[in-house]
């Protein structure tokens, strides 16, 4: 793999890590809900193997940089987004509603500008993989709409 191929898989995973760690964060800042979080941020690790397991295809890298349409420098800012988030729910700059909120946001950014983009157009030996990432994704996203539903009543 070239290293702008190798690059935007190596994003993929760090966004992936950069969403597990602020869920951690959120499970310490909201103990009420520390197992909710919890899940979420074993969930985002399996994430992050799930597309460590796409190295091993030489093919990945050069597919996701040219075919997927997804960009870089989207995945970097994001990646600078989640983690500027963390920073701010360690300070404990916003409340849980905010933090459902944030979760939601994530979540259905992931879907709607790059899961479900890829899934149908990936090669058959990356579907089944990005399928799954998608379906726990959607999972999530559902999840916190659910919850966040309850807070807001």
């Amino acid at each position: 793999m070239k290293e702008d191929e190798q690059d935007i898989l190596e994003m993929m995973i760090r966004h992936e890590l950069a969403i597990k760690k602020l869920y951690e964060t959120f499970s310490i800042v909201f103990p009420d809900y520390k197992g909710f979080w919890q899940q979420l941020a074993t969930d985002e690790r399996r994430h992050a193997d799930l597309l460590e397991t796409l190295r091993s295809n030489p093919d990945a890298g050069r597919w996701l940089l040219r075919d997927s349409q997804l960009r870089l420098q989207a995945i970097k800012a994001s990646i600078g987004y989640v983690e500027s988030q963390t920073t701010k729910a360690k300070e404990q700059k916003f409340n849980l509603l905010q933090a459902f909120s944030i979760a939601k946001d994530l979540e259905r950014a992931l879907i709607e500008r790059h899961l479900s983009k890829i899934q149908d157009l990936a090669p058959q030996d990356m579907k089944p993989i990005l399928i799954r990432l998608s379906d726990e994704t959607k999972r999530h996203l559902k999840a916190v709409v659910e919850i966040l539903d309850l807070q807001k009543r």
